[in-house]
């Protein structure tokens, strides 16, 4: 078993943890900010399940071993909602810079075919 084939299953985990939180959060207490702005109710609901949904399609390319276009995509998906945790909340977590680095050293494991 190769290291990027390794990694890939560490970002399916953290993909499925943020699906699970997404939607813990939308049944529990649907309140996200977006870019700044509040959003509460039923608009915070279709923006965690969206966020949710994108999670599982992305899921569903690694396990596919469509690596680059799911490692891709995996470091846009995490870049994007750090950047929205960092723009909302002013922090950045260990989980959330985890899950930024670890799609780009799978994308340099991919590269180097390691």
């Amino acid at each position: 078993m190769k290291i990027y084939e390794v990694l890939s299953w560490l970002l399916i985990v953290m993909l499925a943890i943020a699906f699970i939180g997404r939607i813990f959060i939308a049944y529990i207490n649907p309140e996200v900010f977006l870019v700044g702005e509040k959003l509460g109710g039923d608009k915070a609901r279709i923006y965690l399940l969206g966020n949710a949904l994108a999670s599982i399609f992305l899921v569903a390319l690694l396990l596919k071993k469509n690596y680059w276009a799911g490692t891709v995509l995996t470091t846009l998906y995490f870049g994007y909602n750090v950047y929205e945790g960092y723009i909302s909340y002013q922090t950045i977590t260990p989980f959330t810079l985890l899950s930024l680095i670890l799609p780009i050293l799978t994308l340099i494991s991919l590269k180097i075919d390691v």
